[in-house]
This record gives C-alpha cells, sequence and structure tokens, in this order.
C-alpha cells in the first residue's frame, strides 16, 4: 500500500472496542494463569493452552486487533517479571523497616 493508495487502512478500535478487546485479553490472561502459563508465545506450553484456553484465546483473538493480541501476547512475560520484582522490592522494604 502506497502513500496515496486509494485503499483504506483500518479503522482505529474506538473505545468501546478497546475496553472490550482489553476485557477479553484480561479473561484470556486469567485462564493462562490458571495453567501456569506465562509466556503464551512459548512453542513448549502451545498445546497446553490450547487444550485449556482456546475459547478464551479465540474471543481475545475476535475481540483486538491482530498488532494487539501479538504486542499483549510478547508483553505478558515482562509483565510478570516485572510485577514480581517490584512485590520482592516491597517486600525488602517493609523487612528494613522493621528491622529498624
Amino acid at each position: 500500500m502506497g502513500l496515496f493508495s486509494k485503499e483504506k487502512s483500518p479503522e482505529a478500535p474506538n473505545r468501546s472496542k478497546r475496553e472490550k478487546c482489553w476485557e477479553s485479553r484480561d479473561i484470556y490472561f486469567r485462564c493462562l494463569d490458571r495453567i501456569d502459563v506465562v509466556n503464551p508465545l512459548d512453542k513448549n506450553v502451545q498445546e497446553k493452552i490450547r487444550k485449556n484456553c482456546s475459547k478464551e484465546d479465540s474471543q481475545f483473538q475476535k475481540d483486538c486487533v491482530a498488532s494487539w493480541v501479538k504486542y499483549f501476547k510478547e508483553k505478558r512475560p515482562f509483565d510478570i517479571k516485572k510485577e514480581k520484582i517490584l512485590r520482592e522490592a516491597a517486600e525488602q522494604q517493609a523487612n528494613a523497616k522493621i528491622e529498624k
């Protein structure tokens, strides 16, 4: 598609579509949490996801733009790691206050 192409690019999701996407993402990610899957793109867990979360994954892919699905799935392991580090830091800080 060139700069002056007559083809229309996909319309950006409006607010309600974004909210629906986020809701479907959260439902899918809760399913992954239940089956202890951190990285949904890991080839070693694809069968486990297919068996346990295929309905949620399908809905997620239906409700979100494909680039968003890819982004959220790639971002998930980093978000989980970040949350764990922040939680550990908070615990260490709380323990340091108790020791004083």
